[in-house]
């Protein structure tokens, strides 16, 4: 039988198996900060870059980072999702054919309303259907880009902690929790220092997709032989537009080269 497989494909440039070739986004993401009862006009270009004729639909999706909140996502009917930005967003053409080759300006109204307290978001879709594709396998394929909205109001706050730090095999553990109201995507550099402020190592973990109140798992691989004496590892969240959060945390290593705790401090 035949399957249907949707191949979603939400950052410019990623185009993978038989999408390739296919559609192309000039920007994969809309990062809007707002006030209340402003609005705001602008526009999305697509192009085909393919030798084939393309019916295009244009729809709204809402989507949620997901546990683990390594950037997964879960796409949902517009309207249902908390901070859906569907009802604020109007888009033109909704349909259209796009020509070989050839490239589709599609314009948006963003229209918020009175007052703005948290981020809002969604994906405006772009799906070639009609003379669908079909692979080796005899698997049709649907193809569709998104660019992700994110709208925040400007006066956002972004505010995060590291809480309850551990060790575990080896591994500084914390919780990275999100206290502000809108998605922070920090990015988390740390570093090892000695007594005398000799840096050890340095390194950087994975990023994280939190939305607000979601807490995610940090782990920082610790050097495994070290002589035994008192080290600190400084760890940096960079929540971007000058906002990071910084924690130092004390450690202390044995002559057996194991690691204790001893303070952490902000």
């Amino acid at each position: 039988f035949i399957r249907t497989v949707f191949l979603v494909l939400c950052m410019v440039g990623i185009l993978t198996g038989d999408a390739k070739a296919q559609l192309f986004l000039e920007e994969g993401k809309k990062t809007l900060a707002v006030s209340g009862g402003e609005h705001l006009n602008g526009s999305v270009i697509i192009y085909n870059t393919s030798s084939q004729v393309g019916n295009i639909k244009v729809y709204w999706e809402d989507f949620e980072y997901k546990a683990p909140y390594d950037g997964t996502k879960n796409f949902l009917p517009a309207g249902t999702a908390p901070g859906s930005a569907s009802q604020w967003v109007s888009f033109s053409p909704q349909e259209f054919t796009l020509p070989a080759f050839g490239q589709q300006r599609i314009d948006y109204t963003v229209s918020v309303p009175s007052q703005i307290q948290e981020g809002h978001y969604g994906v405006l879709f772009f799906e070639k259907s009609g003379d669908l594709l079909k692979n080796e396998k005899g698997v049709t394929l649907v193809i569709r880009v998104g660019c992700l909205f994110f709208i925040e109001p400007k006066d956002k706050i972004k505010k995060a902690a590291l809480q309850d730090i551990g060790l575990k095999a080896n591994n500084i553990t914390a919780s990275f929790v999100n206290q502000g109201n809108v998605i922070l995507i920090p990015r988390t550099t740390y570093y090892m220092m000695q007594e005398g402020g000799l840096v050890l190592n340095r390194g950087e973990s994975k990023k994280l997709y939190l939305p607000p109140g979601a807490s995610g798992t940090l782990e920082i691989p610790l050097k495994k032989k070290l002589n035994p004496g008192q080290y600190t590892l400084v760890v940096n969240s960079d929540l971007e537009d000058g906002d990071v959060v910084v924690k130092e945390i004390g450690l202390a290593v044995d002559g057996s080269g194991q690691y204790t705790i001893v303070n952490s401090r902000d």
